[in-house]
Formats: C-alpha cells, structure tokens, sequence
C-alpha cells in the first residue's frame, strides 16, 4: 500500500500494518474522509496501561492518550505545534517554565520546541493530543507497541445512557 501523502522516516512493517488496518485513515484525504468512533481505532500499548489510538491526516494528527496511574512522560520537544484537551483524570503537565495540574475540560498549547513533560499520581488521565503538522514519530512508537484491538481493553468514550439499556 501506498502512502503518496506521507513524509514519514518510518518504514516499519508494523506502521504499515496499522495504515491496511485502518484504510479509512492511511487515505482519508484521496478517499473523501473517514467516520470511526474513536472505540474502533487502533489501539496501541506503549508500555503498561499506557494506550495510544492515533489518527492521521494530511496537515494535523491527533492520538488519544490514556495513560495509568503513576506514569506520565518525559521532558522532551518535537518540532510539531501540540495542543492537549485533558478529558478524564489529573495529571501534573510542565511546558517551558509552567507547571500546572490539569482536570477535565483543560486545554494545554505546547509550542513547537519547547521541553514539556507530564506525570499522573493516584489515578488515571485520558488526553486527546492534536498536532501539527502530524507527528510522524508517533509512527515510529507504534511500530514497536503491542496492537491491541478489543476495546473494551481501553474503552476510550463510554456513553452512560448506554448502561442504562
């Protein structure tokens, strides 16, 4: 499969898996688009309860993130703009010079170059991370994750009225 639209470095069988799982997102600008719920995305085990579901586009990319209590990342920078909504959970998030704890409903902006890192505690925090151009690395780290394809695994968008049935 062909990604004519696509400057990443990664030649990884495993990238290239993800995009012939996932036709609707490796072509989604020639194919007209796409419509998943976001439970149906690829999910990806980073490392122990920590789950990435990326998706890709042209010009931006955006990866649900959870990440499990005690965790967090590491101080590092990316030439890619980042904008994060924090949609469940705390967590501890340093950009340049600020540190803050964020909750639901928060909105980070990570310039472009600027360390930042994060780290949860007690409990677990879910992010929706937005970038662009998109984050080709993140291509890259899934290539060595473990695929994880159940989403009850990290069920990412659990709608109460559906409980209720």
């Amino acid at each position: 499969m062909t990604k004519e639209n696509d400057n990443s470095p990664c030649d990884s069988t495993a990238a290239d898996s993800y995009f012939e799982n996932n036709p609707s997102h490796a072509d989604n600008v020639d194919a007209g688009g796409s419509i998943t719920h976001m439970d149906e995305l690829a999910s990806y085990e980073i490392a122990a309860g920590l789950f990435f579901r990326p998706v890709f586009a042209k010009n931006i990319s955006l990866n649900f993130v959870s990440f499990p209590p005690d965790s967090g990342f590491p101080s590092h920078v990316h030439p890619e703009e980042q904008v994060s909504i924090v949609r469940e959970g705390e967590m501890e998030v340093t950009v340049g010079t600020l540190t803050r704890m964020v909750k639901p409903g928060d909105v980070i902006v990570f310039p472009s170059n600027v360390p930042h890192a994060g780290r949860t505690f007690d409990g677990p925090c879910r992010l929706i991370d937005i970038f662009s151009p998109p984050r080709t690395g993140i291509r890259d780290v899934i290539a060595h994750a473990n695929p994880v394809r159940a989403a009850e695994v990290d069920r990412w968008w659990y709608d109460e009225r559906e409980s209720d049935a």
